[in-house]
């Protein structure tokens, strides 16, 4: 479809905004149009440049104002040049003199020192993303990134000023060394642009692609969280046992191995979610971003704990006024994660609380009879992936529970 006369681009309705047709030949004309009923001309030269609003500009300048354009463009004029010249120029005799430089004085303003600056779009972005970013590095990453990286450059420069080219030298080096940092830096300026581009600031994200930094990009070194081949949690339990370890911290390990929850999740438990008559430990469904110990997925879960297991933590409940299940034994609150971190590096430097996750993944598998990954899984609260995902949705509260007392029994050698 092209848009070849006046009559056409009137008739013509777009179906979505921003909709582009072109207008016949071979010159870069395009006819942009919006929901709303506006429409304008554009001049394609690796972006969008506005040429000016129809019916203010008829077809027959637009037309006359591409091929000058095009011809500027092969001399190698480029696209602040040509954006220049359309914003000064109302025909194309007054567009080759403004883009070569024969008018000098009395041009029109292109809008740049009126627009925002990068840091005020990113201002705006980071203010409607922030609530929902997870409290603690999650929300404090771009902030950091935005303040430490990218505001110093670019920060100050009008969103309609800031080129390709500036991006890419500033993220470059970055790559070679941060690379990590880099893509979400990357991510970042690419998000503000977006929301530039929505606003109808700017016609193009000028934010390269990743695969620009490729060949500079520092290659990283993929590191898992330490973990335990499974035949050695029985090991590391006898072990902790004869530690001086606080029977807190032993506690808080042992219903790591048995359970398969996160230490976040695990420190921050609270009484009030035991149901003492069924031993079912409920983890809430996070409803906000600033409450810790809820699962990552966000959902509620509930596992019927073991009851040796639910015995052992209701003798480390001193006060009945006590909120967390694993108060410090030092201070006011739950049990930092640092402290059991210490304790598990003293029996393997590598370990680290959520390499339990791992190693019970593994053991389901290895165990007589083996666990179905489809349990172990839903133990571990992980989404159900492919054909289980699409079919499995029974309740698997009772398989969990037996994973968890069987996990019980391999770690500490006690019958459930």
């Amino acid at each position: 479809m092209t848009l070849t006369t006046d009559l056409a681009i009137r008739k013509w309705k777009p179906t979505k905004d921003g909709e582009a047709i072109g207008t016949g030949g071979r010159s870069g004309l395009y006819v942009r149009g919006w929901k709303t009923g506006a429409k304008a001309f554009y001049f394609r030269a690796k972006t969008w440049i506005k040429m000016g609003d129809y019916p203010d500009v008829s077809l027959a300048t637009a037309r006359e104002l591409s091929t000058v354009a095009k011809r500027l463009a092969r001399d190698g004029f480029g696209v602040d040049s040509l954006r220049r010249g359309f914003a000064n120029a109302k025909t194309a005799p007054e567009l080759e003199a403004v883009i070569r430089g024969e008018v000098l004085a009395g041009l029109a303003d292109t809008g740049a020192t009126n627009a925002p600056t990068y840091h005020e779009i990113w201002t705006e972005w980071f203010a409607a993303r922030k609530d929902n970013l997870q409290e603690g590095p999650s929300r404090r990453r771009p902030e950091s990134i935005h303040l430490q990286h990218i505001k110093p450059v670019l920060g100050d420069r009008p969103i309609t000023e800031i080129r390709r080219r500036e991006i890419f030298n500033l993220l470059e080096p970055l790559f070679r060394d941060k690379p990590v940092t880099a893509s979400h830096a990357l991510g970042y300026i690419h998000a503000v642009f977006e929301r530039a581009a929505n606003k109808e600031l700017i016609e193009a994200d000028p934010t390269p692609r990743k695969s620009a930094f490729s060949d500079v990009a520092a290659k990283r070194e993929v590191r898992h969280h330490g973990t335990l081949p499974p035949e050695r949690m029985p090991e590391l339990w006898q072990w902790l046992v004869t530690t001086d370890a606080s029977d807190t911290a032993k506690l808080a390990i042992l219903t790591a191995m048995t359970t398969g929850h996160r230490i976040g999740v695990i420190i921050h438990a609270e009484w009030l979610h035991i149901d003492y008559e069924s031993g079912v430990w409920t983890v809430p469904a996070r409803t906000d971003r600033t409450t810790k110990g809820r699962m990552k997925s966000g959902r509620e879960y509930a596992l019927r704990l073991p009851k040796p297991l639910l015995d052992g933590l209701l003798a480390l409940r001193q006060d009945p006024t006590q909120r967390y299940m694993f108060e410090s034994p030092t201070t006011t609150g739950p049990i930092s994660s640092q402290a059991i971190l210490q304790t598990l590096k003293r029996f393997d430097p590598d370990l680290t609380a959520h390499g339990f996750r791992n190693a019970i993944k593994g053991w389901c598998r290895k165990a007589n009879p083996p666990v179905p990954d489809h349990i172990a899984d839903a133990f571990c609260d992980h989404s159900l992936v492919g054909w289980n995902a699409a079919y499995r949705r029974e309740d698997t509260s009772a398989e969990r529970a037996a994973l968890a007392s069987r996990l019980y029994e391999f770690v500490t050698g006690v019958r459930v």
